[in-house]
């Protein structure tokens, strides 16, 4: 056993390491990933079929602002990411196409307590940062 493992190691001592250096650098990700999902307020309805669509019900429609400052309300989807399967499901039955798909796997996701996992429609529009929840 000894002796087959030093002859693996010395086979494949002039290869390239495999080891990805995550988080310093990040993994390209293909065109198919789905990563957070992203809101277009101005084309969203907030009809809830997104909400209906969802398997595991991690998606609720909420009243929001329709933008940063702005006194009028409407109905946007708000997501619960701790629950979300990222199945796609929301972004292929939005009729007005007001969901789509992001990239973001890391940066807002990584939380230590379940209650900031609830991406409001204010962080699914990006007008708040995803990490603090500040407003840009």
């Amino acid at each position: 056993m000894v002796l087959k493992n030093i002859k693996y190691a010395i086979r494949n001592i002039t290869r390239p390491p495999v080891t990805r250096m995550y988080p310093e650098k990040q993994s390209e990700l293909s065109d198919r990933f789905r990563g957070l999902q992203i809101l277009d307020k101005s084309k969203c309805i907030g009809c809830g079929i997104c909400a209906n669509t969802c398997p595991n019900a991690a998606i609720k429609i909420v009243k929001a602002p329709i933008a940063p400052g702005s006194t009028k309300q409407r109905w946007f989807p708000q997501i619960d990411i701790g629950h979300c399967l990222f199945c796609g499901l929301c972004i292929d039955q939005c009729p007005k196409g007001a969901l789509s798909s992001g990239k973001e796997y890391a940066k807002g996701l990584v939380k230590w307590k379940h209650k900031d996992l609830l991406i409001t429609p204010e962080k699914l529009a990006r007008e708040v940062d995803l990490e603090e929840g500040d407003e840009k």
